[in-house]
Parts: structure tokens; C-alpha cells; sequence
């Protein structure tokens, strides 16, 4: 099993004539991804690698009934696309598009909180599920299949993750990549729930970083579930001074509960894992795995 996406997810795609999504829409498809069908004004009735397009949304959405769509529009009309596919009633839309107005989010999680359709992003690298499912712009053939669920604020890191897992001879189910902004479409918690119900998830590997409060709100949430599946945690930026941006604009300390010490922390009372080094994280997840196992033989 999945979460989010699998080989049966009927995608569509919002800019899918932008570079960006003309790129990944080719590797999307060539991975075996259900891309059905793009948006692109003015379009309608043209075809791009086989797939047809339509002038908006609401037109895609009437044809061929999509799950998910996902948007490659440049920070100034990302906000207009969300809104577009929102109003169109799609379940999980996933935006890619980095330095979009933070005023603009505030907006559409007014939106979202009106809707039944779910927000990943902004600033997301997408979603993989692997061997099924590429959403986004993550590069597929660095996630073997497996059995431990990733969630992550920082790109970078995760890569490094994957490769450490991959040293250890682990995989992955599902790979999330939440965004790298102040506010998140999804939250950890929404994500950790979806793994803890997903059977063939067996640990779940938390990639946070420094600002905000996501990773305290989830130590908060992980403690007062009664059927855990290990969580194990690296949090970013161990030694940023404050006020320093680290990479994105999500990622700045301005209080002392934003620091990777106070997140770490929080999360160790709750019952995580806690990885101080990008390279242990394999050994980290292993070690929880094989502990599960002999759990489940007594």
C-alpha cells in the first residue's frame, strides 16, 4: 500500500507547457505516473506527449475525473492555479512553485478550510510512491521500494536520508515533501496519521528543520497515540544562530522554541528517535526496524 498517490492516481497538470512542467511530466510518465491530462490557456484541444489539454481546470476535471493535480506555475500565478483547482473540487493538489506570496497562502488555507481538497506545498518537491507514483519534482529513481514512510521540510537532507537507507538495504513506501514555507498546506500531523494507517509503512522517517512549530505540534500529537510505529527524527540546523535564514524562507529561528534543541527535545519526550547526524540516519532506521521485528515475534 500508499499513501497520497499510487499507480491507479489519475493526475492532471497546471502549467504543464511551463519548462519545469514539461520536464517532469515526461519523467512522470515515463516512471508509469497516470498523467491525464494538462491546463494550459488557450490550448484547448491540443495534445503534449499524447496527453490532451484544456483551458482550466474545471474543463479537466469534467473530462477525465482527476485525483490530483499538480502546478508548475511561475510564484505570481501559482496562487490563481490553486484557487482555480480548489474551486474545481480537486482532492490533493501539490504545488512545486517556490516564492510564492506568503499573503497569497494565508488565502488559500482561508480556502482549503472551506473545501475537501487537500494542499501540499507551496515549495513542495512533490510526492513518490515508490515503483507507482511520481508527483512533482522529485528524481523517482533515488526511492527504491520499501517499507519506511518519509516526510520532510528539507530537500537536501532527504536525498542524503535515501541514501543512507539505500547503504542499509531499506526503501520506501511513500515520500512526502511538505514545502519550505511558514505556512504549510499539510501538516505533519496529517501525514503521520495517514502513515500509522498505512500497513505496509513500518517506521516513519521525520526530516524537520529550524522555525516554526511543526515538528513540536507532531511530538505533541505522536505522544498521545496508543499504536505507534517508530518514529525517527533529524532536525535541521543544529547550529544556525537565530535570525539567519538557513536556505528557504521557512527556515529561521525567531524564538527560542523554533531551535533544533527545543524540537529535538520535544520530540525525544514524546518517543522519537532522535538522529543527531544526516549519516546515522540509516543505521537509526534499521535499528528501529529490526527492534519492531523482534517486538512482533514475542
Amino acid at each position: 500500500m500508499s499513501i497520497l498517490v499510487n499507480k491507479d492516481t489519475r493526475i492532471i497538470c497546471q502549467g504543464i507547457l511551463t519548462p519545469e512542467g514539461l520536464k517532469h511530466t515526461e519523467q512522470a510518465l515515463a516512471y508509469g505516473t497516470k498523467i491525464v491530462g494538462g491546463v494550459a490557456k488557450g490550448k484547448q484541444g491540443d495534445q503534449v506527449f499524447g496527453i490532451p489539454l484544456y483551458n482550466t481546470v474545471k474543463e479537466a476535471v469534467k473530462a477525465q475525473h482527476p485525483d490530483v493535480s499538480v502546478v508548475y506555475e511561475a510564484p505570481l500565478q501559482a496562487a490563481e492555479e490553486i484557487m482555480e483547482a480548489i474551486d474545481a473540487g480537486v482532492p490533493l493538489i501539490v504545488c512545486t512553485t517556490e516564492r510564492v506570496p506568503v499573503q497569497d497562502i494565508l488565502k488559500i488555507k482561508s480556502s482549503l478550510k472551506k473545501s475537501k481538497c487537500r494542499l501540499i506545498g507551496p515549495a513542495s518537491q512533490g510526492i513518490i510512491t515508490a515503483g507507482d507514483c511520481k508527483v512533482g519534482t522529485m528524481p523517482a529513481h533515488l526511492f527504491p521500494k520499501g517499507n519506511v514512510g518519509i516526510v520532510s521540510r528539507s530537500s537536501s537532507v532527504m536525498y542524503e536520508a535515501l541514501q543512507q537507507l539505500r547503504k542499509k538495504g531499506l526503501g520506501v513506501t511513500t515520500c512526502v515533501a511538505l514545502g519550505a514555507y511558514p505556512i504549510l498546506g499539510t501538516s505533519y500531523n496529517e501525514i503521520l496519521d495517514l502513515f500509522l494507517k498505512d500497513k505496509d509503512t513500518q517506521a516513519i522517517l521525520l526530516i524537520g528543520e529550524i522555525g516554526g512549530n511543526f515538528e513540536q505540534n507532531l511530538a505533541k500529537y505522536y505522544a498521545k497515540k496508543r499504536h505507534k510505529k517508530p518514529l525517527i527524527s533529524y532536525i535541521v540546523g543544529s547550529f544556525v544562530p537565530p535570525k539567519t535564514y538557513m536556505g528557504n524562507i521557512g527556515a529561521i529561528i525567531y524564538q527560542e522554541t523554533e531551535t533544533a534543541s527545543y524540537k529535538k527535545e520535544a520530540l525525544k519526550k514524546a518517543g522519537s528517535i532522535i538522529v543527531d547526524s544526516p549519516v546515522r540516519i540509516g543505521d537509526a532506521v534499521f535499528k528501529a526496524l529490526m527492534q519492531e521485528t523482534v517486538k512482533g515475534k514475542k
